[in-house]
């Protein structure tokens, strides 16, 4: 009698209209992205020419399988996965980032859509449209989402510390063989400020006007003509030492100030790449705390300008200072050094001798030997 039982309650089930079963896939997973991103793909589906409107709710995580015999009201769509139809869909099938496939027995009343992947109507109905759209629709929209305030923080962390890293090797070389050209621009610094900063200015307006300059001079001949990559690559190459000499020279001088020692009077390059060192992680630690601070808002926006003046300052005296100083090579504000007097100026002279004696005098003519005689 069981047994006959569940044999009539299974049939009076079969007999029950596919309609009312309408349900949605078995186990549907939900859709692990952000709101914002989920409606940045939403949006661009429905403005795109070839897309299609859908709802939050009829997306998808993985495949989804639309088993024979059931019936989904409204349209679904498969994230990341394929869309198997098996049974009924009465609104649209998608599938972003698969394929979407009708199998026999498969009804698609709506349009059949495959965003970076195909549309196969393997002996099943699509009432609507087959469309298939590329996967660069799709690819770029997890990215448009504005990133948080830690990635943006971890961001500016590690542009600091890259920047760091590579003026820190350059100042390690230019210590090793350029030492004497490192305190020679400093020494410009120390000695005049102000000059060093006007040569700065002057030097950060005039280098694309000198660029153009040198281009059109090499345009003259044919030659020059082929040489013109060369030398823009030259010119990048000469500006980027000069502003790397001249900031290191300045986080020299900014370690002497802070420790309270002179890289001058010290012996060795040991000494002077540590106040060097002291100089560079001043300026590393204003841009890291500026972009520790982004979640403070304004308070980050404030460090970060500080930053940014205090680096462009210290860089505009640094270009100014090897401009003035002629790359280090020569020393600002030395006297120019006197011709050296002729030799026969002081030949008549006898040295004078150990015992003391003084050397003899000039010899003068007697008077009124510079008369002439009638």
């Amino acid at each position: 009698m069981r047994t006959f039982a569940l044999a009539v309650a299974a049939a009076l089930l079969a007999t029950v209209p596919g309609e009312s079963r309408t349900q949605r896939p078995a186990h549907p997973a939900p859709v692990r992205t952000s709101a914002d991103s989920l409606g940045a793909l939403l949006d661009s589906l429905a403005r795109d020419p070839n897309g299609i409107r859908l709802d939050a709710a009829d997306v998808h995580a993985g495949a989804v399988t639309v088993a024979a015999g059931q019936t989904v009201a409204g349209s679904i769509a498969a994230w990341h996965g394929d869309l198997d139809v098996r049974g009924t869909v009465s609104g649209s099938a998608v599938a972003i980032g698969g394929n979407v496939t009708v199998e026999p027995g498969g009804v698609v009343r709506g349009d059949a859509v495959s965003v970076g992947g195909q549309v196969h109507a393997d002996g099943g109905a699509v009432r609507g449209e087959i469309r298939t759209l590329s996967a660069l629709t799709v690819g770029p929209i997890a990215a448009t989402s504005p990133p948080t305030r830690g990635e943006r923080a971890r961001r500016s962390v590690s542009l600091a510390v890259g920047w760091y890293l590579v003026l820190l090797f350059i100042g390690l070389a230019v210590v090793l063989f350029a030492r004497r050209n490192l305190e020679t621009v400093a020494d410009a610094i120390r000695d005049d400020f102000s000059r060093a900063f006007f040569y700065g200015l002057l030097g950060q307006v005039a280098i694309l006007p000198l660029l153009v300059v040198a281009i059109v001079a090499l345009a003259i001949t044919v030659v020059g003509i082929l040489l013109i990559p060369f030398a823009i690559v030259a010119f990048v190459l000469a500006v980027a030492g000069a502003l790397a000499l001249g900031f290191l020279a300045m986080s020299l001088v900014s370690g002497d100030a802070i420790m309270r020692r002179r890289a001058a009077d010290l012996a060795g390059w040991a000494p002077v790449m540590q106040l060097m060192l002291v100089g560079l992680s001043v300026y590393f630690v204003l841009w890291a705390v500026g972009g520790l601070l982004d979640w403070a808002g304004l308070i980050g926006g404030v460090v970060r300008l500080v930053a940014f003046v205090v680096t462009w300052v210290a860089a505009t005296l640094g270009l100014g200072a090897t401009i003035a100083s002629r790359g280090g090579t020569r020393p600002v504000g030395q006297p120019p050094a006197l011709p050296p007097a002729p030799a026969e100026e002081f030949a008549w002279q006898t040295p004078t001798p150990v015992s003391g004696v003084a050397a003899a005098r000039r010899p003068t003519p007697p008077p009124g030997s510079g008369t002439r005689q009638p």
